[in-house]
Formats: C-alpha cells, sequence, structure tokens
C-alpha cells in the first residue's frame, strides 16, 4: 500500500499537471496531452487504475483510432454517448488522448471544430477540454479520494479535492494533524498580480537559458495565477510554488519581479520570506 507521504505527492502533481493542461492552449496541441499523460503514467497509483480500464473495461466495439480519425476527417462529425461507467468512461478518453498524440492532432485541425459554436481555435480547443478531457480528470479525482479514504487521508489529514471549474482546478491539502479552511477569500488585486506574474515569465524567457528550467518557471507561475483567481488561495500551495520561484539561478530582472510578486503576496495578508 502507497504510504501516506508519497500519496500526498501524487495528489498534488496530479493537481499539477491537470492544472496545467486545463490551462493549455490551442497552438500547442497535442503537446499538452503528451505532457499530461507521460505525466500521469509515472505515478503508480493513476498507472494502477489505468491499466485496469484498458485491461478490463474498453466498452464493447469502441475503436479510438478510427474514433480520431472520424473527427479529424468530418466537420459533422464528434464523439456522443460516452459510457457512463467510470472506468469505462476513462478508457475511452485516455485512448482518445493517446490517439490524438499518435494522429498528430494540431490546433487548427477539424477535429476540435464540433466542441464550440463560433470559430475561435481557442474557444473550440477549451471545448474539447471541457466536454472530453474533464472527465478523466474527475474519473481520476474519484479514484484518488477512494484511496485517500481508505488510507485515513480524510480525517487528520484532511485531504480535499476541489475542481469549480474546468479553468479552476486545485488540491487544497494540509499536513498530518493540520486542518484546511477551504472557506477562506482573501482579496487580491488579480490585474496587479497578473502583471507581475507576467513580469516573471517575461524575464525567464529573456534571462533563462535552460529550456526546462523555464517550462518549470512557467508552471509554478500559472498555478500562482490560478489560486489567485479562484478567490481562495491556498497558502499551502501558495508556499510550494513561489519557495521555487524563489530558488530559481534566474537574472536581475528575474530575481527583482518575484520579490515583488512575494511583496505583493505579503501586503495581501500571507508572511513569505524574501529572496536573499
Amino acid at each position: 500500500m502507497t504510504d501516506k507521504t508519497a500519496f500526498k505527492k501524487t495528489l498534488y502533481r496530479f493537481s499539477h499537471e491537470a492544472n496545467v493542461l486545463l490551462r493549455s492552449s490551442w497552438e500547442e496541441s497535442p503537446a499538452p496531452f503528451k505532457r499530461f499523460l507521460d505525466r500521469i503514467e509515472a505515478e503508480p497509483d493513476i498507472k494502477a487504475y489505468l491499466d485496469d480500464c484498458i485491461d478490463n473495461h474498453i466498452p464493447e466495439g469502441f475503436n479510438a483510432g478510427e474514433d480520431v480519425r472520424e473527427v479529424a476527417g468530418d466537420l459533422g462529425t464528434t464523439f456522443i454517448n460516452f459510457s457512463t461507467i467510470p472506468e469505462e468512461e476513462s478508457a475511452e478518453v485516455y485512448l482518445i488522448l493517446k490517439e490524438m498524440i499518435a494522429q498528430n492532432i494540431h490546433g487548427r485541425s477539424y477535429f476540435y471544430y464540433t466542441f464550440a459554436s463560433g470559430n475561435r481555435f481557442e474557444d473550440m480547443y477549451k471545448g474539447f477540454l471541457d466536454k472530453v478531457v474533464r472527465r478523466l480528470v474527475a474519473n481520476i479525482t474519484e479514484h484518488l479520494t477512494m484511496i485517500g479514504i481508505e488510507m485515513g487521508l480524510d480525517s487528520g489529514d484532511s485531504v480535499t479535492n476541489n475542481f469549480e471549474s474546468v479553468h479552476n482546478l486545485q488540491m487544497n491539502q494540509a499536513t498530518d494533524n493540520s486542518t484546511i479552511n477551504a472557506t477562506q477569500n482573501i482579496g487580491i488585486d488579480e490585474h496587479a498580480s497578473n502583471k507581475l506574474i507576467d513580469a516573471i515569465l517575461s524575464a525567464a524567457e529573456t534571462e533563462i537559458d535552460d529550456a526546462e528550467t523555464i517550462e518549470d518557471v512557467r508552471d509554478n507561475a500559472e498555478i500562482v495565477r490560478t489560486q489567485i483567481e479562484s478567490g481562495e488561495p491556498k497558502r499551502g500551495v501558495l508556499k510550494s510554488t513561489l519557495g521555487f520561484l524563489r530558488g530559481v539561478n534566474g537574472g536581475a530582472q528575474f530575481a527583482a519581479a518575484v520579490t515583488q510578486l512575494i511583496q505583493f503576496m505579503n501586503n495581501s495578508g500571507f508572511q513569505f520570506p524574501l529572496p536573499g
């Protein structure tokens, strides 16, 4: 059985990766799906669930390869009648995403056209995330929640999943023998915080040479943005993400931008250590 500390890490990493995927851009397709699947497949509890779905719960007659080709090749074709059984639905969506990667479904593909009423690629892509991808995210969340309950994490450890919308996915976590105030609402100027976060991303692109480090900076900065937009930012999540940003060895502009964001958060009612 997975120990509690390892399982909490799985919860956090899944929440993080789901958040990154649900905030991804149509221009990147299918790369966000590959990243998401690669990373959740590396989590043993999630991989075991996905393997069981594929081995034992694929609906009769379902062929993801043919379905993806048909949707991508015909403007009037879309996915209908997903299974109402969670394991079968997970198998369907998981295999659809695998086929999208294999068939290199890019953001301008006909594949996305039926997922929004307008003609904006961004809306079509987000529609697919909302109508299809969230099914897999929700089912994995339910599966992990059940494991957490069996491990006792619903009591003293108080692990709570809160998926408020497809654009606002977060994980509330508390350490052993602590509690979470899930209704905490701290007023933060989103416009001002967005400018500070954008400044960090801009400085990272300019001053950091390592592409993987830039990606990690972007991921953590977007988590901060999502937490603020939620209206109920969790101190533990912000502490972790700001701590990462504080530890990045960037240039002078990057360090200054991170310092300004932390000072802004502290002025909003938090107390986080400044760089240096």
